[in-house]
């Protein structure tokens, strides 16, 4: 197993890419984007931080957070968030996909894929790039055409603070994915 090390850096910000287990588009059902939500809420409520940027999809969230001077823990913030979630989703019905032996040992329940992709802003460069790649994030999935025609993101909120023209990144030609967005 590759020894990965993250960075914790402080008074930084940082990019995060979390995603269900195997893909799974769980937050295609408005309760799930809803106990997502209540997650979040409850864990900025007990460990506060600024949420600058979020896109949710399907299978998969990215968000850009700025925590508080002195405080690095964004990884028992993000463990808690999938905890919360989890716990919320299977008691409201919601179904763990099948883990294998070894991943149920590890208390895996197939609703997250373990870990997270997180990246340290650098600079003011690094920070508009991944800003973008958030709020472009629906478009390159092919589940909308046009950027502000997703729901689920931080972008309309730039919109109507004057960082984005509401037509930005204008209207992209892809392929329809409204019946993998809204099917199991």
């Amino acid at each position: 197993m590759p020894n990965y090390r993250r960075s914790y850096v402080d008074d930084a910000v940082y990019f995060f890419t979390v995603v269900t287990y195997h893909r799974r588009p769980l937050f295609h059902a408005a309760a799930a984007r809803r106990h997502l939500r209540e997650a979040i809420a409850a864990v900025r409520a007990e460990t506060p931080w600024t949420m600058l940027a979020m896109v949710l999809l399907p299978d998969h969230v990215h968000m850009l957070w700025r925590l508080p001077e002195n405080d690095m823990d964004y990884s028992r913030r993000l463990g808690k968030i999938k905890k919360a979630f989890t716990k919320a989703f299977l008691q409201a019905g919601g179904a763990a996909a099948s883990v294998t032996h070894g991943e149920s040992v590890k208390r895996y329940r197939g609703i997250w894929q373990p870990r997270f992709w997180e990246h340290t802003i650098r600079d003011a460069r690094d920070h508009k790039m991944h800003l973008d790649y958030i709020h472009a994030n629906p478009v390159k999935h092919g589940l909308v055409t046009r950027v502000q025609d997703w729901a689920w993101s931080s972008f309309h909120r730039y919109v109507k603070l004057g960082e984005y023209e509401l037509d930005w990144a204008g209207h992209v030609e892809l392929p329809s994915a409204v019946e993998y967005f809204y099917t199991e």
